[in-house]
């Protein structure tokens, strides 16, 4: 791209304003050049243009739609990010700064940019980064209406953590977005633990917000046995998928879920098959993945069962007063 000269100020007689004449054809994305002349698909400046006019397009929908379509699938593609999204960037962030009608849809769009930005050349790459840096204070005024995008972006730019995490040292509430990032970020003030604190125990928070708390804490909590306990009431198996789901596209997050001591119930074997056996613990059925088990109905065993239900190990008295463990 080096041999073609930059864009020159154009000024417009008469008015106050300059023109810039971008060479959007010269500018690569997924479907080749970007000025439409390879289809529809591929008209970036028609597809900005939609969004920097929105209120004039908020009775068709539609056109919208189109326009985010061009710009979510020419300039990024299979999370590949073409060229073309270094000179989009700049236009986003402006219409954000406008208060546009569509800027949490927008924030969305630059963080998936950023978050793909290791797909391009590393001048390209060096530069995406220089623009979002350039909008620091603009992005960090976002924390607390798009927490999400914020997040990625302090995840992906490293200039940008230290300045996030600022933020966050004092701030009133914490997101989950937040959270997932500064479990990823391995970096977390210590403010903000009480914080964490508080919305894992509070039972009126949203069980996804619960559970990112819970994933915080179990990074950079004090695990005493009693914290585990808590973590792992608000951290069930499925909950690392689900916080994934929260923050697809941007990043993925680590989840550590801590290792709580199952409670024993004594359990009467009702079925022994060759690869699994049925169990009555308490008022509940529980199926064990356990082969070759040795056992018949009727039996009676000690389960470790986990606060979901979970089956975990088992307790057998051997008729010599052995103690076999069976740990699934």
């Amino acid at each position: 791209m080096g041999r073609f000269e930059p864009t020159g100020r154009v000024d417009a007689a008469g008015t106050e304003q300059s023109i810039a004449m971008l060479p959007w054809g010269v500018w690569r994305g997924a479907f080749g050049p970007s000025d439409g002349s390879v289809g529809a698909r591929s008209n970036v400046a028609s597809a900005l243009s939609v969004l920097r006019h929105a209120p004039l397009y908020a009775g068709v929908p539609a056109e919208i739609d189109d326009a985010f379509t061009v710009l979510e699938h020419h300039p990024l593609r299979h999370r590949v990010l073409y060229p073309v999204a270094v000179t989009i960037v700049p236009f986003l962030f402006d219409f954000v700064r406008r208060g546009s009608i569509l800027s949490a849809r927008i924030t969305e769009l630059i963080a998936e940019y950023v978050a793909a930005s290791d797909t391009l050349e590393p001048p390209l790459r060096d530069r995406l980064h220089r623009i979002v840096l350039d909008h620091m204070s603009e992005i960090l005024s976002w924390i607390g209406r798009y927490d999400r995008p914020v997040a990625a972006l302090a995840v992906h730019v490293p200039a940008l953590r230290m300045p996030y995490l600022t933020v966050l040292e004092g701030a009133a509430e914490l997101s989950s977005f937040a959270l997932l990032a500064m479990v990823e970020l391995d970096s977390a003030p210590a403010e903000t633990l009480p914080l964490a604190l508080e919305m894992l125990d509070n039972a009126g928070v949203p069980p996804l917000s619960r559970a990112a708390a819970a994933a915080f804490l179990a990074r950079f909590g004090d695990r005493t046995p009693a914290l585990r306990e808590r973590i792992d009431a608000a951290l069930p198996p499925s909950a690392p998928a689900a916080l994934a789901r929260q923050v697809s596209r941007l990043w993925t997050p680590r989840i550590d879920r801590p290792v709580v001591a199952p409670k024993l119930l004594d359990a009467e074997v009702l079925f022994a098959g060759e690869k699994l056996v049925l169990v009555r613990a308490g008022d509940h059925s529980v199926t064990l993945p356990w082969k070759q088990s040795k056992v018949q109905r009727g039996d009676v065993i000690q389960v470790g069962i986990t606060a979901h239900g979970q089956p975990k190990l088992v307790v057998i008295n051997e008729p010599d007063g052995g103690v076999r463990v069976i740990d699934f």
